[in-house]
């Protein structure tokens, strides 16, 4: 069982609460349990626990338990996640593998089966999609309207400041369409479990990241989080390889390099550095941070999200600039995951303007930003393309 804090503790003793009394009476309308969270704050420790005990009680099939002979099941849209998820059932008795599910797939097989969980975990919800996608083969409108008709109690970690394509396009709105006519109970997360880093140093990334006044450079480190802004990429690389020696250390970088899924490698060339994307490995036993041979690769956001680093080294690809006004801007045009940008005609068609899609694009970027800065426990390092942000980074220079 993970370790839960107080508040974590008491979010966990209330949704199991929830589901006793849910699963005590015949229901009407399905139940959601939505948990806000932004990233190291827990959620996914939170799920993890819930899966076990439920599961537990589940299969121990105490007389008078409403748990008893439960199907519980859990689903996160995410390969690495799915693949840690798996490896957690397969140590634990009490769970099995085939409990974990890609959203699809659960959707699908509870479409034919004509019945679903009696408790749907979902972790990462703000990854699941908003329209439909042949080529994953989901039809409907939104994975999280299928999912929440399909299961008597939903539970979400969901976190709207994650999200990283269009067809998984989140906000308010969208959340309260796919809730439906759900029984909603809103539970909160905010104490960071991941990074080691002081207020100082967190409240330095959310005004980068937001804009909040000129870029400057970051708070110094201390004894519980090394920061450091490099100006040469392959000095940066040299830290995390020396930081590997005592945790996981990976250098990470925004989306700004090309890349293919066609199975050869491809590169990410910085001064002092020339080192490839992480390969594509969906047959791998082990996460991507767990593998010695990915210290030789590049994760993008798309690798770590929802996972964790002790010491993170992040390039700021070509799509963030220091613009006149002195702060961060970023630039789609720039950045090489068009696929995040598939999906505009659909929003069209629910009557968004060029304008709100410009504003979605952007806030695409940012959301990958933030994902990547807040990955490290132990210490983040930095390296900027842009030479006015790396100047700026550093202390050196006012913008262009």
């Amino acid at each position: 069982m993970h370790s839960l804090d107080s508040t974590q503790q008491a979010v966990f003793d209330d949704i199991v609460e929830l589901c006793e009394r849910t699963l005590s009476v015949q229901a009407h309308r399905p139940v959601v349990a939505l948990v806000h969270g932004v990233a190291g704050t827990g959620k996914s420790a939170l799920l993890a626990s819930l899966f076990q005990m439920l599961s537990e009680r589940s299969r121990r099939r105490a007389l008078g338990d409403p748990l008893a002979d439960s199907a519980i099941r859990m689903m996160v849209n995410h390969a690495e996640m799915w693949r840690r998820y798996r490896d957690f059932a397969g140590d634990m008795t009490v769970l099995r593998k085939s409990q974990v599910l890609r959203p699809t797939s659960y959707i699908n097989a509870a479409d034919k089966k004509g019945a679903g969980a009696d408790v749907a975990l979902v972790d990462e919800a703000h990854l699941l999609l908003t329209q439909p996608n042949p080529y994953t083969h989901f039809m409907a409108d939104n994975q999280l309207a299928e999912i929440v008709r399909l299961s008597r109690i939903t539970v979400l970690a969901y976190d709207g400041t994650q999200v990283l394509r269009m067809r998984s396009m989140w906000d308010d709105t969208v959340l309260k369409r796919a809730l439906g006519d759900a029984e909603i109970v809103n539970f909160s997360l905010g104490n960071q479990h991941r990074m080691g880093a002081s207020d100082a140093v967190r409240d330095w990334i959310r005004c980068l990241l937001n804009g909040e006044g000129r870029v400057a450079p970051p708070p110094c480190g201390d004894e519980h989080f090394d920061m450091k802004v490099f100006s040469d990429a392959g000095a940066m690389r040299d830290a995390v390889v020396q930081h590997a020696e005592h945790g996981t250390s990976r250098m990470l970088s925004t989306y700004d390099y090309p890349y293919l899924l066609d199975g050869k490698d491809y590169f990410i060339e910085e001064p002092g550095l020339h080192i490839r994307w992480d390969r594509y490995e969906p047959q791998a036993a082990l996460s991507w941070p767990d593998r010695p041979e990915t210290l030789d690769e590049v994760g993008s956001v798309y690798t770590i999200q929802g996972l964790d680093l002790d010491w993170a080294g992040v390039i700021l690809g070509p799509s963030n600039v220091l613009g006149e006004d002195g702060k961060l801007h970023v630039r789609p045009d720039l950045y090489q995951d068009q696929a995040a940008f598939v999906g505009v005609s659909h929003l069209r068609q629910q009557g968004y303007s060029p304008q709100d899609i410009e504003s979605m694009r952007q806030r695409l970027l940012r959301n990958a930003l933030m994902t990547l800065l807040t990955r490290a426990r132990k210490g983040l390092f930095l390296y900027a393309h842009d030479t006015g942000l790396r100047e700026a980074l550093l202390g050196g220079v006012s913008p262009r």
